[in-house]
């Protein structure tokens, strides 16, 4: 370890521990919206099946506790994504920590253990990863969230579609009974 490398070990760490501490705490307010999506769809779940009464009741309950549980399973990568982040700023805490002990050992910087190759090598690859955790995190929080965008328009279109194509059918039948109720009317009504 050099003077200058063990400086901006200390200098850059904690810039890159902040940077990547905000951009976890966005991903928490996340998981914390997918709580609250699921205590909702919980609760409605529990009031529906309060309210069970025929199969049409049961499945809609049914489907509260699977949006639920979906919204469970959103929740886990970001849980994982938490204990990455801690273990990696704990790690860059450490890098902080062996780069000021070696610049302040008495005598001057490494006089006393030496160059510290395996303390530099440890820096290196911690400033590193925490490097590539705040350049990757918000690139893939955003392209999951263009994906889920995207996926949630289609779905909507395919709904708006679905509704419009039973509205067509209910004029549809509404105006071949209008006619056959006309022609019906339009008939001479047998001698009797």
């Amino acid at each position: 370890m050099s003077e200058p490398f063990a400086t901006t070990v200390a200098a850059v760490a904690p810039v890159i521990w902040a940077i990547g501490t905000v951009e976890v705490h966005q991903v928490l307010k996340r998981v914390w919206a997918l709580r609250d999506e699921r205590d909702r769809h919980l609760a409605e779940a529990r009031a529906a099946m309060a309210a069970v009464e025929d199969e049409a009741a049961l499945a809609r309950a049914r489907g509260g506790l699977r949006a639920a549980a979906d919204a469970d399973r959103r929740a886990l990568p970001p849980a994982v994504l938490y204990v990455a982040w801690v273990s990696l700023a704990l790690a860059m805490a450490a890098c902080v920590h062996r780069s000021l002990a070696w610049l302040a050992e008495a005598g001057g910087p490494g006089e006393v253990s030496g160059p510290a190759g395996g303390t530099a090598e440890f820096c290196l690859w911690a400033v590193m990863a925490g490097l590539v955790f705040v350049t990757a995190l918000p690139v893939v929080t955003a392209t999951a969230e263009a994906v889920r965008s995207l996926r949630r328009t289609r779905a909507r279109q395919r709904d708006l579609a679905a509704l419009e194509s039973a509205a067509v059918a209910r004029v549809d039948d509404r105006r071949r009974a209008a006619t056959a109720e006309a022609s019906a009317g339009a008939v001479p009504a047998p001698p009797g």
